[in-house]
């Protein structure tokens, strides 16, 4: 005799698809929350109000939401809230670095170059930054271009300097333009063109591997 094929779910079944919902729901109640916490931690930065604000950053950090855990060491590098502290500065930047802000692993990058709160390292600096430029950050595309005009960190290489402001001119760094045209100045006119060639071809490439 065939039996007709049941589509009854087993306890066990139904158990599972429970603990997924809940934990989904969980996630998503839990980022509103974060949401409103980033949000209120904002205005009370915006209003001068930095122990306040370090507080609720603090709290939200310890939580691994990427933003506050890099506005919390932006706040210990410039002392707001709390007195000035690189080293606990560069600790959150490196905890957000883990959460992937692109804006934290600048910071990062702007300590090595500058050698507080780390052990200075030019090559550790331009990592970092090529890192944070590939995800889109501007800064990082800037500071990127002119360490590659200086050779800072690395060789002097003006093409991809050249590349780097352009990309940086486009993502809308107020003195990205001016720099990549005044390094032109003093470039061949076939260096400039495969600069630009290859800045539309790192574009194309959502600036990965450039």
């Amino acid at each position: 005799m065939i039996c007709a094929k049941s589509n009854a779910v087993s306890p066990q079944g139904r158990q599972r698809k429970y603990v997924a919902l809940l934990c989904c729901l969980t996630l998503f109640l839990c980022s509103g929350v974060r949401a409103e916490g980033l949000a209120e931690a904002d205005e009370a930065f915006d209003r001068g109000e930095f122990v306040t604000a370090l507080e609720l950053y603090e709290a939200l950090a310890n939580q691994q939401e990427p933003a506050a855990t890099y506005r919390l060491g932006l706040m210990y590098e410039q002392g707001l809230g709390t007195d000035p502290d690189p080293m606990v500065a560069a600790s959150w930047y490196q905890k957000a670095q883990a959460l992937e802000s692109p804006e934290a692993i600048g910071a990062l990058a702007d300590l090595h170059l500058k050698g507080v709160g780390v052990i200075q390292d030019f090559k550790e600096a331009l990592r970092l930054n090529i890192s944070a430029a590939e995800a889109g950050y501007a800064p990082a595309q800037y500071n990127l271009a002119v360490a590659y005009a200086n050779g800072v960190g690395t060789f002097r290489d003006p093409v991809k300097a050249h590349m780097w402001f352009n990309i940086a001119a486009a993502s809308g760094y107020a003195n990205a333009a001016q720099s990549r045209d005044s390094l032109a100045s003093v470039m061949a006119e076939a260096e400039v063109r495969r600069a630009q060639q290859r800045a539309k071809a790192c574009m194309d490439l959502n600036l990965l591997g450039c």
